[in-house]
């Protein structure tokens, strides 16, 4: 019998011979086994390239703002499994996690699900169980064919699409569009968060007969000096809500989208405007341009694909950088590695580059080479057998007006959030 919470995660990674199955038929079976009776809750489902954790964290706060029991699924964790599923704000405990983990797998009994799969179906198991009023279900990869998709949501919202997990879903902003568009469902909202989206996502929400909201057209931002914010929508006006996380830019463009989709779930569960306003003022993302010390400033960020590091650079042009900008950098080699570093290598004056050691992993040696082509002085490149080795060396370099970003990956970055709590507590 599987005690810990260690040892259930361990047993699932082996319940299917590949990480990603992109089917759900058999999720589909054991969800209808697991709970056969409607669910009790409404859905806001979540898909996008990038931002979807961002918008889920903040539709979190302002239902919990609004007096709702709120649950929250995401992906991937950075430190612990029990951060992909909230309920109230809070990583499920361990006893409430393993009793979710024993009812999914007696009613998956012999059927093979993946990793994923499992996880998916075992938040659905304790939200259920927690009778929250509303999840919040980030869609892990795609849309179409993701476990996610096994829910019917209430209101979708498509954050922004671009290149990455060609295996899986396209070679093309267009094709990964069509499997995004999967989310949505006939006769329910969907929020397009994009300014410019794809003529396919367009075409796809028309073809399940969602109802489409674009930005642009459906609201629009208009942003004020005040470092505040205006949502205009032909109904109505919200003014004066605060800046997500303290960002503009392609958080912004989230947190609209985000109040929007508030906006037309009103009917069903209402928010004021104070709690839009305070639930937008109490989110909270953690590896998204977070700031974890100042002086030396210390930034991590999960930034891992090409639209992701464009977003990590522009946040870091915003600050003032009196001293050396250093990078701590792993990557997986399935990504676009040289187009997502070509977005910042300028910005960088010494690189520290850690192996990720685990299949996927890019080895240190193939991002100096890539970071090289690039022109990259090869005297600032810095090869080690791990981001960690290779954060404590380039933290060893610091003086007080230098800036250290941490990215490239959720491995990376966890791994660096987990050594810098390490490091506060046995400071205390």
């Amino acid at each position: 019998m599987r005690r810990t919470v260690a040892d259930w995660v361990d047993y699932i990674q082996t319940l299917h011979a590949r990480e990603i199955e992109l089917t759900l038929e058999r999720v589909q079976q054991v969800y209808q086994r697991l709970l056969d009776d409607e669910l009790g809750f409404k859905v806001i489902s979540v898909a996008g390239t990038n931002g979807k954790g961002s918008s889920a964290a903040m539709l979190a706060a302002i239902y919990q703002a609004a007096g709702y029991r709120v649950g929250k699924y995401t992906s991937p964790h950075l430190k612990d499994f029990n951060e992909r599923i909230e309920i109230q704000g809070q990583a499920i405990s361990d006893v409430e996690l393993l009793s979710s983990f024993v009812a999914v797998e007696k009613a998956r009994d012999k059927t093979p699900i993946t990793y994923f799969e499992f996880a998916t179906l075992t938040a659905i198991e304790a939200f259920e169980r927690a009778n929250i009023d509303i999840a919040i279900m980030e869609v892990g990869l795609g849309g179409r064919l993701d476990a996610v998709n096994i829910l019917d949501a209430d209101v979708a919202i498509v954050t922004n699409i671009s290149i990455d997990h060609t295996a899986w879903l396209g070679n093309t902003v267009e094709e990964i569009a069509v499997e995004k568009a999967g989310i949505a469902r006939p006769g329910k909202p969907c929020v397009i968060g994009m300014i410019d989206p794809p003529t396919t996502l367009l075409t796809s929400c028309a073809e399940i007969g969602a109802a489409c909201h674009r930005h642009g057209l459906a609201y629009q931002i208009i942003e004020q000096p005040s470092q505040s914010w205006n949502l205009i929508t032909p109904e109505r006006g919200l003014h004066d809500l605060p800046l997500p996380f303290g960002q503009s830019g392609m958080q912004l463009q989230n947190a609209a989208a985000v109040v929007y989709a508030c906006l037309l779930l009103n009917p069903v569960l209402p928010v004021s405007e104070a709690q839009l306003r305070d639930g937008l003022t109490q989110a909270r993302i953690y590896g998204r341009c977070q700031l974890v010390q100042e002086k030396p400033a210390i930034v991590v960020d999960v930034a891992h694909n090409v639209a992701s590091v464009a977003r990590l650079h522009d946040f870091l042009m915003q600050h003032s950088i009196s001293g050396r900008v250093i990078a701590v950098c792993g990557m997986l080699k399935d990504k676009q590695i040289e187009l997502s570093l070509e977005h910042i290598h300028k910005l960088v004056d010494v690189w520290h580059l850690g192996s990720i050691n685990n299949p996927r992993g890019a080895s240190s040696q193939q991002l100096a080479a890539t970071l090289a082509q690039l022109g990259a002085d090869t005297a600032s490149l810095h090869a080690y057998e791990s981001p960690l080795v290779a954060f404590e060396a380039a933290k060893a370099t610091l003086t007080v007006d230098d800036l250290l970003v941490v990215f490239g990956s959720f491995f990376v970055a966890g791994d660096i959030l987990r050594v810098l709590e390490s490091s506060d507590h046995s400071d205390r």
